[in-house]
């Protein structure tokens, strides 16, 4: 307990329900319903108002329809962007289903206006990271150091950390945000990141595991780890909560909550 006890983060967030010294910047976000289950706050204004009262100053996401119908999803998307720009950033979702969308978007040169990168969820599409299709979107991120989120969980052969070495090798410019922190598979996910410069563990989902964040620490990628909640899917406060009480550091507690977000996207800022 001596960590928190000499925690003046933990000292802010027990005393005043949020954290005052800075503002938490979440790079994993969503927007919109999704079919199968049902969200409270999941539109643009009700998710902005959540993201005040947590603290939360920044969310990069992706819209839920932009999964399966990239164009109209992404639309919606910027549009939300356009309505909240100091709040939202968006990831331009992309489907490697439609590879001349891909080529389009990426061959252009630059992403819509409200975009910071791209989003991809191999392991739905059951398409590997690697595919042809996404030669064009890595080419692009690597040319313009954009962050790409992948959805990474253990077992899964399309954006594992196999995928994902042969793409930090290869595009070595492309900064490469593993979403879940490749779930279940914590020791090879903290090699990837330890061992290629561009690639990072997001945390999203993996709060529950205790001792996660105090191993990633320890294992020395506290610069490599950051904060996301899959808003609306879970309530900021609780990935919050799980990093303020890990027995670290208050200087990685803001690393990973705001500091090494603002580091990749502070161009965008």
């Amino acid at each position: 307990m001596k960590a928190l006890v000499e925690s003046q983060i933990a000292h802010e967030l027990l005393e005043t329900g949020t954290l005052s010294s800075f503002k938490v910047f979440d790079v994993h976000g969503h927007m919109g319903g999704f079919s199968g289950i049902w969200f409270p706050h999941p539109e643009a204004t009700d998710m902005v108002r959540t993201m005040e009262r947590c603290g939360v100053e920044r969310l990069v996401f992706s819209h839920h329809a932009a999964l399966q119908d990239p164009f109209q999803g992404n639309r919606r998307a910027q549009e939300a962007i356009a309505a909240f720009p100091h709040r939202l950033l968006g990831y331009y979702a992309v489907n490697p289903h439609y590879a001349k969308h891909i080529r389009d978007i990426a061959g252009n040169g630059r992403l819509p206006k409200g975009f910071a990168g791209y989003k991809i969820l191999a392991g739905y599409y059951r398409t590997p990271i690697t595919c042809d299709a996404c030669i064009p979107l890595w080419e692009h991120a690597n040319r313009e150091k954009l962050p790409v989120l992948l959805h990474t969980w253990g077992g899964d052969s399309c954006a594992g950390c196999r995928e994902v070495e042969t793409i930090a090798t290869k595009y070595p410019d492309a900064v490469i945000l593993m979403g879940h922190a490749q779930y279940g598979e914590w020791a090879k996910a903290i090699h990837c990141a330890r061992e290629f410069p561009n690639v990072y563990c997001e945390l999203c989902a993996a709060y529950a595991v205790n001792g996660l964040i105090q191993m990633m620490v320890d294992s020395g990628i506290e610069d490599k780890v950051l904060f996301g909640t899959d808003l609306p899917w879970f309530d900021p406060m609780y990935g919050i909560g799980c990093v303020v009480f890990a027995h670290i550091s208050d200087h990685a507690r803001r690393k990973i909550l705001r500091d090494n977000a603002v580091n990749i996207f502070r161009k965008w800022l």
